[in-house]
C-alpha cells in the first residue's frame, strides 16, 4: 500500500476540500457537523502561524534541515519555525504566550489558551511589522481596489466580496484621516 495514494485520496475528497463558513440549510440538517458538511475551524498552534506570516510576506525560507535559528529576537530568522532553537534553561517569553509546552517535561498535547498577550504581539512585534511591509510591497503600486484584490488573492486566494471592499475603503479612509490629524 502506498501513503502517497491515501494522502491523494483524503486530500482531493469532497469531505477534506469543504469550507468552514457556516451554512443555514446544512446547520439546520446537521447542528453538530456530525456528516462533516463543512471543514471544522482549527486553532493554528504558533510554529503555523509563525510560518504563514513569513510565507504572507514573500520571505518563508523553506530550505531543508540545518542548524537551529534564533527566531525570537532580532534579526528574525526566515527559516521555518520548526528549526527555531530551544533553550531549555531560558525559554522566551514568546514561546510561553503561544502555550508551547515545557520543552523538560513530555506533553501529549499543548494547553490552548487565548490570553491578550498573543493579540499584542500580532500587532505590536517588530517581526509582524515587518513581514506586513513586506506584503504591503509585494502588492504593488496602483490603486487601492487593485492593490486590495492583489492583497485577498495572495492571503485568500480569491476575491474580496462588495463589503469587504467598502470595509478596507473605510478603513483606509480613517487611517489617512488620523494620519492627518496627529
Amino acid at each position: 500500500w502506498s501513503l502517497k495514494t491515501l494522502h491523494r485520496e483524503i486530500m482531493l475528497s469532497q469531505t477534506y476540500q469543504q469550507e468552514s463558513r457556516h451554512r443555514e440549510d446544512a446547520a439546520l440538517v446537521d447542528p453538530e457537523n456530525r456528516r462533516l458538511w463543512k471543514m471544522n475551524r482549527r486553532r493554528l498552534e504558533f510554529e503555523a502561524t509563525r510560518d504563514a506570516i513569513l510565507w504572507a510576506g514573500g520571505n518563508l525560507d523553506r530550505t531543508l534541515y540545518g542548524r537551529a535559528v534564533e527566531i525570537a529576537r532580532p534579526p528574525f530568522s526566515n527559516r521555518r519555525t520548526i528549526y527555531g532553537a530551544i533553550d531549555r534553561q531560558d525559554l522566551p517569553n514568546l514561546f510561553r504566550v503561544f502555550d508551547f509546552p515545557n520543552p523538560d517535561q513530555s506533553a501529549d498535547k499543548r494547553a490552548k489558551t487565548s490570553v491578550p498577550q498573543q493579540g499584542l504581539f500580532l500587532l505590536n512585534s517588530p517581526f509582524v511589522v515587518d513581514q506586513a511591509k513586506s506584503l504591503a510591497a509585494r502588492c504593488g503600486e496602483g490603486a487601492d481596489e487593485e492593490r486590495l484584490t492583489t492583497l485577498y488573492r495572495r492571503l485568500f486566494n480569491r476575491a474580496p466580496t462588495p463589503d469587504e471592499v467598502e470595509a478596507a475603503k473605510a478603513f483606509l479612509e480613517s487611517a489617512a484621516a488620523d494620519q492627518d490629524g496627529s
